[in-house]
C-alpha cells in the first residue's frame, strides 16, 4: 500500500481506551496498525485529554500513556467554534460535537468509535467522512490493502 492509500482515521477515545485495555481485540489491532503505519491515526487535544482522564480506570499510567500516544498519533488542536457549531444540529449529545468537528477539520477518511448511542448513530447523517466501528474499519482497510 502506497502512502497515498493509507487511510487517515480519527480515533474516538473509546477505541483507544479499549485497545489499551485489550490489545488482542479489534481496537487493539487498530492501534497496532497505527504503529505499523498501515493506517494514519489522528486524535484531537480534547480526545487526548479524555483518554488521559480515564487511563487509570483501565490500569494505565497517565504519563506513560501520554508519551506513547504523542509518538503514535497526529494530535490536532481543539476544533474551531464555527466547525463545532456546524455539527450541533445533528448530534444526539452536544458533548460529542467536538469529535465530529475534529474529524471534519482533520479531513480524515474515517472516524472510528465504539459509542453506539452518540457517535455511531450518526452514520447516515455525516457525509464528509465515514463513521465506523473498529470491526468495520478492519474490513475496509483489508479490502483496500
Amino acid at each position: 500500500m502506497s502512502i497515498a492509500q493509507i487511510p487517515t482515521v480519527l480515533f474516538n477515545a473509546s477505541v483507544i481506551l479499549a485497545g489499551l485495555k485489550s490489545p488482542s481485540g479489534g481496537s487493539g489491532k487498530l492501534l497496532s496498525w497505527v504503529k505499523q503505519r498501515k493506517i494514519s491515526g489522528v486524535i484531537s487535544e480534547p480526545i487526548l485529554d479524555e483518554i488521559l482522564r480515564n487511563a487509570d480506570k483501565i490500569g494505565q499510567n497517565r504519563e506513560e500513556t501520554q508519551k506513547n500516544l504523542l509518538k503514535l498519533f497526529e494530535i490536532h488542536p481543539e476544533a474551531k467554534k464555527d466547525t463545532v457549531d456546524k455539527f450541533k444540529k445533528i448530534v444526539v449529545h452536544l458533548g460529542d460535537t467536538h469529535v465530529l468537528a475534529s474529524a471534519y477539520e482533520a479531513k480524515v477518511k474515517f472516524l472510528v468509535s465504539l459509542d453506539q448511542k452518540h457517535i455511531l448513530a450518526l452514520k447516515d447523517k455525516v457525509k464528509d467522512f465515514k463513521i465506523v466501528t473498529p470491526g468495520e474499519l478492519i474490513v475496509c482497510v483489508q479490502r483496500i490493502s
